[in-house]
């Protein structure tokens, strides 16, 4: 079988397309290799062609950096032999012809092309008809310098840009609706990405594993995923501010010291930013005033791709990768053994840092 391959955005790239280009071949290629389909990739004019004998349209749906492909014939772009081609296509139905002309040395333009063939097929199908806008079918033909391509389909791919075009991150995974959703944006948009889950039960990390596996669909690589005992991290920070009256502020330490866990797992393997699920005022930790508090001391760069979206626009994304059907599996509730009854929802910077250096300095002394 033989592919043809579109791409959008990475033909913005000027200078830098052929690094685009051939890292979308390669993550191809890696996938492929992974599923054991052996096959060639070229490059040719702002398009890639994949020769294999084995469908690989599941493959291109999920690889990043794709905008569209077909399954195509190979003709040579001499007009007399394109014209030969196409008076020998058997039409019954209300069709179109569309003509991408790449190759600047062709003799015809697309537009004019087109008609031509049209034309030519009417003649050989009086049956047929041309309709532009209600086609059954498009005959459409890509004209390259040295090679034209004949399909008749045309498969969305996912866009975005390659993955490891953008470095790496490490996202914040857990077993609801919008942390895969957040991990699926970021290798959209190039990202490689590592997972770091806080284990608060069993039924959680179920999901959270499935949800890895979900994301290495879209993956051209292996995903690697950390896991922290939740209560183990949070627990003594929890019991000092029971101690002090201030069990309200738990969430927002617990936040806090989450970044800062992910921040040394990205220190360890190289990354660059953490990702987060977080929807500017979906639940207590998530209010603009307790989002700039938990940061306040945090200087690693945070990505949130959900900041300004609604629940339902994200439900739909995640529907549409897979990630709602995992979610919606298992019965789902707060697992988290410390929520208090009353979450803070509005916080200041400089009460939580006063805070901070009298609640978690005595737990570093204690735990050292």
């Amino acid at each position: 079988m033989l592919y043809l391959i579109r791409y959008s955005e990475i033909g913005t790239k000027g200078d830098n397309r052929s690094f685009f280009e051939g890292l979308l071949a390669r993550n191809i290629k890696a996938k492929m290799n992974e599923k054991g389909i052996s096959g060639d990739i070229k490059i040719e004019q702002a398009r890639l062609v994949v020769n294999t004998e084995t469908n690989i349209n599941d493959i291109l749906k999920k690889t990043f950096g794709i905008a569209s492909f077909s399954i195509v014939k190979k003709i040579n772009p001499n007009p007399d032999e394109i014209k030969s081609f196409f008076s020998n296509l058997k039409v019954d139905k209300k069709f179109r012809v569309s003509v991408n002309r790449r190759s600047k040395n062709f003799p015809y333009s697309s537009q004019e092309f087109a008609r031509i063939l049209g034309e030519i097929v009417l003649r050989n199908n009086p049956q047929a008809k041309v309709d532009l806008e209600n086609y059954d079918i498009n005959l459409g033909l890509d004209i390259g310098d040295d090679w034209s391509y004949f399909y008749d389909n045309i498969y969305d791919g996912p866009g975005g840009i390659p993955v490891r075009s953008q470095g790496k991150g490490v996202v914040l995974i857990s077993g609801g609706i919008d942390s895969p959703v957040a991990a699926y944006l970021m290798l959209k948009r190039g990202m490689e990405i590592s997972l770091i889950h806080y284990f608060q039960s069993s039924r959680l990390l179920e999901k959270v594993f499935r949800n890895k596996e979900l994301l290495e669909e879209y993956s051209p690589y292996p995903i690697e995923i950390k896991i922290v005992d939740h209560r183990k991290l949070l627990g003594p920070t929890v019991l000092k501010l029971r101690k002090e009256g201030k069990e309200r502020w738990t969430c927002l330490f617990c936040k806090n010291l989450m970044y800062k866990e992910a921040e040394k797992y990205a220190k360890e393997i190289g990354a660059r930013a953490i990702v987060t699920g977080e929807n500017l005022g979906q639940v207590a930790s998530q209010t603009l005033d307790n989002l700039a508090t938990i940061e306040s001391d945090f200087h690693f760069p945070i990505f949130r791709p959900l900041i300004g979206f609604d629940k339902l626009e994200i439900e739909r994304i995640s529907e549409k990768i897979g990630a709602f059907d995992i979610f919606i599996s298992v019965a789902s509730s707060c697992d988290c053994f410390f929520l208090p009854p009353r979450p803070k929802t509005r916080s200041d910077s400089s009460e939580f840092l006063e805070l901070e250096a009298k609640i978690i300095g005595e737990t570093h002394d204690n735990i050292d």
